[in-house]
């Protein structure tokens, strides 16, 4: 059995800001300090973050005065920052750089005039928060079946913008779609560089493997969008959050192992999954 590595795993640098700035919190402040909502979407980094003092929060409000509360790094709403603002809290906005491009982009088209349409995932925390920036009218538009749904209004000017970890093939047949039905539409549509040369990354991969084990969370959209786009390139594909969920029946029959990671995986738990491999590739011989 041949195993191979993505070449592109890890934190992406909007996870890994986002946690050296809530580490810094905690040896700044003290334990406890609160996060709005989970920081990323991976368990053994939130298990990891509760042992050493955080403590996750669904609203801001009830805490302690003079607390720290971290806006998480999917980013957060303008009305949910404005309530937290008003609390006499210690305010500190882990938001990826690129989230935040996005929601004053987002901000921007619809302060411009235009209907924003917004390619994401319905309820992620992300989409949550560019939709809140946006204060003219705006669509969620979840996939290409969406895009070929969706009926403009002549009268209305439309631009197109996406969530930074979506499927960058889907993000590009969308926004084709939209064009051919809205002539000057503002095509602002595409995901962060880091979620596309992790994408590209693994389309490589799978085309080389016939089983592709993806490390990370199934609440993590870039994670899933990963499974999607191996399996889409015909490997056998499975989500492993844990190196115990690798087993000599999932490897079975494998030929070639490919394993990739999302963006908020641990180099902890992609070694520890590697090591789980060899160690039944071994055993298999």
């Amino acid at each position: 059995m041949e195993v191979k590595l993505c070449r592109i795993n890890g934190f992406c640098s909007g996870v890994r800001a986002a946690l050296e700035l809530t580490g810094e919190m905690l040896a700044k402040h003290g334990p406890p300090v609160f996060i709005l909502h989970e920081l990323v979407h991976n368990e053994s980094v939130v298990k990891d973050l509760l042992a050493r003092g955080a403590r996750i929060v669904d609203d801001p409000e009830g805490l302690p005065p003079g607390s720290t509360l971290i806006f998480s790094a999917h980013g957060v709403s303008e009305s949910v920052e404005n309530r937290a603002r008003a609390l006499p809290l210690n305010i500190v906005d882990a938001t990826c750089p690129l989230v935040r491009q996005v929601q004053r982009r987002g901000a921007a088209l619809s302060a411009e005039g235009h209907t924003v349409l917004l390619f994401g995932k319905s309820g992620h925390r992300e989409v949550e928060g560019i939709l809140g920036r946006i204060r003219g009218e705006k669509i969620l538009l979840t996939g290409p079946a969406d895009a070929e749904a969706f009926v403009p209004n002549p009268g209305k000017s439309y631009a197109c913008i996406s969530q930074t970890t979506m499927n960058s093939a889907d993000v590009a047949k969308m926004a084709a779609i939209l064009r051919a039905k809205i002539p000057g539409l503002v095509d602002s549509a595409s995901v962060c560089h880091a979620t596309l040369a992790r994408q590209d990354a693994v389309r490589e991969l799978a085309a080389d493997c016939d089983l592709v084990l993806v490390a990370g969370s199934a609440h993590s959209s870039n994670t899933l969008r990963l499974r999607e786009i191996a399996a889409a390139q015909g490997a056998r594909t499975e989500l492993v959050s844990s190196p115990d969920a690798v087993t000599p029946e999932l490897l079975r029959g494998a030929k070639c192992v490919g394993i990739t990671s999302g963006a908020s995986a641990p180099d902890s738990l992609v070694n520890g999954i590697l090591a789980a491999v060899n160690r039944i590739a071994a055993g298999l011989r």
